[in-house]
């Protein structure tokens, strides 16, 4: 019998929860699993993507008598960053006694990284990305968390190993370079044309850039369609 009463008790103590001859006694570590289970609950990410930073219960121990229950008040929407939780002990209508607990949850979420230094107007590989565990509080709003969303994009500037990947820093690479040959559509009411034309600046697909033809020696606004071909509609 007293192998059993031994085994109880140490299994209690863990939880922070310790049966007494006329009640518990709640310790630091219940409060502590209780205010992370309770945020937690309500957060977009799994358990284990969540951490306690710093915890804090006020008193640190409390003893009650039988019978006494336990209400649980989220003072405001569970978050990342510091969060506050009002335990109340109610014994029948009567407020016994009140925890305040205070503590910082974050979430390590993965995001990409820099596997190496990438110079500016470089196009974005495969093997240039990398997966790192990063908290949320910290990262940028713009952090891209999918490796689609980075290939085939090219740096706006150099970017060094290890850094964290950004929306921002990252463009769609020209289709059309400046000097490149293109052909120009001239459309209008009754009527479309083509001729040949020499790219005065870099363009992306939408964008309208400056293009020379090569027939009549004029200069044109043309919107790139694709990488050889551009529009003039009239």
């Amino acid at each position: 019998m007293s192998s059993v009463r031994i085994l109880t008790l140490t299994v209690l103590l863990f939880v922070g929860l310790v049966s007494t001859g006329w009640g518990k006694t709640l310790e630091t570590t219940y409060f502590q699993d209780l205010f992370f289970n309770e945020i937690t609950k309500h957060l977009p990410w799994p358990a284990e993507d969540l951490i306690l930073l710093r915890f804090t219960a006020e008193p640190e121990k409390l003893e009650l008598p039988p019978g006494a229950k336990e209400v649980v008040h989220v003072r405001q929407t569970p978050r990342v960053g510091s969060n506050t939780i009002l335990v109340d002990y109610y014994l029948g209508r009567k407020l016994i006694a009140r925890v305040r607990l205070l503590g910082y949850v974050e979430a390590m979420l993965p995001v990409l990284v820099l596997k190496r230094p990438l110079a500016r107007h470089q196009i974005i590989q495969p093997e240039d990305l990398g997966f790192e565990r990063r908290p949320l509080s910290r990262l940028p709003k713009d952090a891209l968390t999918k490796a689609r969303e980075a290939v085939g994009l090219r740096t706006r500037v150099g970017l060094r190993a290890g850094q964290v990947l950004r929306r921002s820093a990252l463009e769609v690479p020209p289709v059309i370079k400046r000097g490149k040959l293109v052909r120009i559509l001239a459309e209008g009411p009754g009527f479309m044309v083509s001729a040949v034309g020499e790219a005065r600046q870099d363009g992306r697909p939408g964008e309208i850039i400056r293009v020379r033809n090569l027939t009549s020696k004029r200069e044109v606004f043309a919107r790139v369609i694709d990488g050889e071909t551009v529009k003039v509609t009239y």
